[in-house]
């Protein structure tokens, strides 16, 4: 498995706090980034897990989530949406989103959803 950082992918500085928050100290390093085009420019190893908002400046989470995907096929993407229709849910699914967690959320579903991801 990637030694790389858990990677939070929202355009919202406080919706990522909140979640660096819940993440640190768990051992993991974290990166962040505040939208799909900064994501992908970030050097380094592959991130280990990637928290992908959908609605975000200059590249939607869609568009981040299948450019994510070619460039780092084994790394596991939760989407963290406000948008919970089914047929969303279903596209970022078949995408290939490993999870759709909507917002607001509780920590317990974030941190739950990570290590699972982390353990696949």
């Amino acid at each position: 498995m990637s030694d790389g950082p858990i990677l939070i992918v929202d355009d919202d500085v406080f919706v990522r706090t909140l979640l660096r928050e819940m993440l640190a100290g768990r051992g993991h390093p974290l990166r962040e980034a505040q939208n799909g085009q900064e994501a992908l420019d970030l050097q380094g190893p592959a991130p280990r897990v990637v928290l992908l908002d959908l609605l975000m400046p200059e590249m939607s989470g869609m568009e981040a989530l299948a450019l994510i995907r070619d460039r780092w096929p084994t790394t596991p993407v939760l989407v963290i949406s406000s948008m919970d229709s089914d047929a969303l849910v279903k596209e970022a699914l078949e995408a290939g989103a490993s999870g759709y967690i909507t917002k607001p959320f509780h920590p317990v579903e974030i941190t739950l959803a990570v290590e699972r991801a982390l353990a696949a």
